[in-house]
């Protein structure tokens, strides 16, 4: 199933990158309320349409646009779950920093981060490719990758998601921001957390609880695979999908220690004035 993760991403990426950059028109309201424009749309129905014709059972497909589609009728073998446009408004605007995301997960229950066992996450305009199988690795470009061995947080340059809508989301960030070294915003949460795994980022961390689970079923193999370590804000597992419009708060570290000291910063007494 590796061999067709790669070949669906190569298939949407070569349609966006042609056809697709032109196709910025809105066309609906996602599940979650967000803008889906036409290229997001498209591209979602191109790795759809891979699937159907190119695996012959049916494949149960968890879609950020359209939500659940059976490729065939009958019981599905495989899950997958898709962001065709992690980033959509850097595509928009020419921004390199836009991802394909896909998660592979073996029959039909409701899917836990730890079924995940092939993923692929995917540059838009670059067509770097980072995927894992799991037991197996994780790799970037074909060569095998690892995170850094950063401990402290001082030393530490993280990816943070800022589009905080609330105080103490904010206040949780900004406790963030004191303690490391730098930090990074992307706009691709699954570019940004796989590349925690292959050591782009020491470190990813959104203390919101809004992530949808496009955006990080993938990346969550790549880490664990990489041996990194990912939770809750809370150092709790990640929970099953039960909806493709739950939210998730993530926190993703190279290594052990510091993905303790972050979690250590994120409980801190409340200081919303600063």
């Amino acid at each position: 199933m590796r061999e067709h993760l790669r070949a669906a991403f190569e298939d949407v990426r070569r349609f966006l990158l042609t056809g697709g950059r032109s196709r910025l028109a809105v066309v609906q309201y996602n599940a979650r309320g967000d803008v889906t424009k036409e290229f997001d749309y498209l591209a979602e129905a191109r790795i759809i349409d891979y699937f159907r014709r190119e695996v012959m059972g049916p494949v149960r497909v968890l879609a950020e646009e359209r939500g659940e589609v059976r490729t065939k009728p009958g019981l599905a073998a495989w899950t997958l779950i898709v962001d065709p446009v992690d980033g959509s408004e850097n595509f928009a605007r020419g921004s390199e920093w836009s991802s394909v995301a896909l998660a592979l997960l073996p029959g039909e229950a409701a899917p836990e981060p730890d079924a995940v066992n092939h993923a692929l996450v995917g540059n838009i305009f670059t067509g770097s490719v980072c995927e894992a199988v799991a037991g197996e690795g994780v790799w970037r470009n074909g060569a095998p990758v690892a995170p850094s061995n950063v401990d402290d947080p001082g030393g530490a340059v993280v990816a943070l998601d800022l589009k905080a809508r609330d105080e103490i989301a904010l206040a949780r960030t900004c406790r963030v921001l004191r303690v490391v070294k730098d930090a990074r915003r992307f706009g691709s949460a699954a570019g940004e957390i796989a590349a925690v795994a292959y050591g782009g980022v020491d470190a990813y961390v959104d203390a919101r609880g809004t992530l949808s689970p496009e955006n990080y079923m993938a990346a969550y193999l790549l880490v664990k695979q990489a041996g990194a370590t990912i939770s809750d804000r809370d150092g709790q597992p990640l929970a099953a999908v039960r909806s493709m419009t739950q939210g998730q708060s993530i926190v993703a570290a190279a290594t052990p220690a510091l993905h303790a000291a972050l979690l250590a910063a994120l409980r801190q007494p409340q200081d919303i004035a600063g």
